[in-house]
């Protein structure tokens, strides 16, 4: 008989925090925290694990006061998340020959396959999650989305994927950190896509919507319809780059700059020009720095990342430029999320964009939907991804679709041993 819940955890490891996360799953897709653990983050850099020797004590700490709060021993996978500018997300298609034959469930299986190895990746790129879009049949127009074309006759069927590939070193040093703190990886999933499992309500990830997540070290982009994820980058951008710039500014500690940015407002009120947020020492002038100057810096570094943006989307053809004015494809607009969109005034300035690079969007603030037990500190915008990676776990329970190698059995199994022996002979016993 299959279980009706189960135990699941999630890692996090971004660029300020380390953050594990127990849940209890259920079949209805629902999920109840247990507990979770965090810690500061150390050697993690835009979203990279540079120092597997610094990051890995933390993420054990992470762990055991997760776990030790939790009072449950869960299973040694985890679902954790991967950033950092080499995150990128590809299209890929494959077409079968069915000479007008039914379709079967194994020609579904096999189209698929083959969209997924069709991939293309760099040589120092290793693939970290597909996603099935829809089926065609005979190259018509609109293809299955959501729909199962099993049973139908046709000449051909293909498969379209979206897929997430990210950096062999990125994704290996994860990898290492997390065997090394005794743990096994389920799946890992793009930042950007966790934080929207998270925060986004059906009508957004259906309609079509651009969630990102501007986190400590790097902002994420994906955009969602029809329920799936349909475009994911990354850029080395976030709120530390933002804290150097008021840092180097004002010529003051990273922890005062901090303590400003969390003060600032980007619309830039003309009375703010009277709040005096830092005055120098005496023998460096003894200048004043307003709150109005501040934010008009940071307004700026966040305008020229929504730019940014902008522009990839309209390259990708996520909305389009009509008569020198932005035409919006996307009703669901943007979903802000992470720790950066705590900045008063973000939402209003990625709104009110003026240009045809500018999507001019609907933006609201994205925070965890999760409300039940132990959500104290779990639903601020910071800890989207972590939530996500819960979220996405009860889905796949509930679709009881898990990964082939979850299915496949016992520690004694041939596919076990099989599995153990790639891991330790691609990546190393660690």
């Amino acid at each position: 008989m299959k279980e009706n819940k189960k135990i699941v955890t999630a890692l996090d490891i971004g660029s300020s925090k380390i953050l594990a996360v127990v849940a209890e799953v259920y079949k209805d897709g629902t999920f109840r925290v247990l507990a979770q653990g965090r810690t500061e983050s150390q050697g993690v850099l835009d979203g990279n694990v540079t120092s597997i020797e610094e990051v890995q004590p933390q993420v054990k700490s992470a762990l055991v006061e997760a776990f030790g709060i939790a009072g449950k021993i869960p299973s040694n996978d985890v679902c954790t998340n991967i950033s950092g500018k080499s995150v990128e997300g590809k299209d890929s298609s494959a077409e079968m020959p069915l000479r007008g034959r039914t379709v079967t469930l194994s020609d579904m299986k096999n189209v698929q396959s083959m969209a997924q190895d069709a991939v293309e990746l760099k040589e120092d790129q290793r693939l970290i999650k597909s996603e099935l879009l829809y089926y065609m049949l005979d190259n018509q127009d609109e293809g299955y989305v959501g729909q199962n074309p099993i049973d139908a006759k046709s000449s051909r069927i293909s498969a379209h994927m979206h897929s997430a590939v990210a950096s062999a070193a990125n994704a290996l040093a994860r990898v290492k950190v997390i065997r090394r703190s005794g743990m096994d990886i389920s799946r890992i999933l793009p930042e950007a896509w966790a934080s929207g499992y998270a925060v986004l309500t059906e009508d957004e990830i259906q309609n079509g919507v651009v969630l990102i997540d501007i986190g400590a070290g790097t902002t994420d982009v994906a955009v969602f319809q029809a329920g799936l994820p349909r475009f994911t980058y990354t850029l080395n951008y976030g709120g530390r780059r933002i804290t150097q710039r008021i840092s180097g500014f004002v010529h003051c500690s990273m922890q005062e700059a901090e303590s400003i940015k969390n003060k600032l407002d980007l619309r830039c009120s003309p009375e703010d020009e009277e709040v005096i947020l830092y005055r120098a020492p005496l023998e460096e002038g003894g200048k004043k720095y307003s709150k109005l100057e501040l934010s008009k810096m940071v307004y700026h570094e966040i305008r020229s990342l929504n730019l940014t943006i902008g522009k990839k989307l309209f390259e990708a053809g996520w909305y389009k430029s009509v008569n020198g004015a932005p035409c919006n494809t996307l009703t669901g607009g943007i979903v802000l999320t992470g720790g950066t969109s705590l900045l008063l005034g973000i939402t209003e300035l990625f709104s009110a964009m003026p240009g045809p690079l500018a999507y001019t969007f609907s933006t609201r603030l994205g925070r965890s939907r999760y409300t039940g037990d132990a959500c104290i500190g779990l639903n601020s915008p910071k800890e989207s991804a972590a939530m996500g990676l819960i979220a996405y776990e009860a889905l796949r329970f509930k679709e009881g679709d898990e990964d082939e190698e979850e299915k496949a059995a016992s520690d004694d199994s041939l596919w076990a041993k099989t599995k153990r022996f790639l891991i330790e002979f691609f990546i190393g016993q660690y």
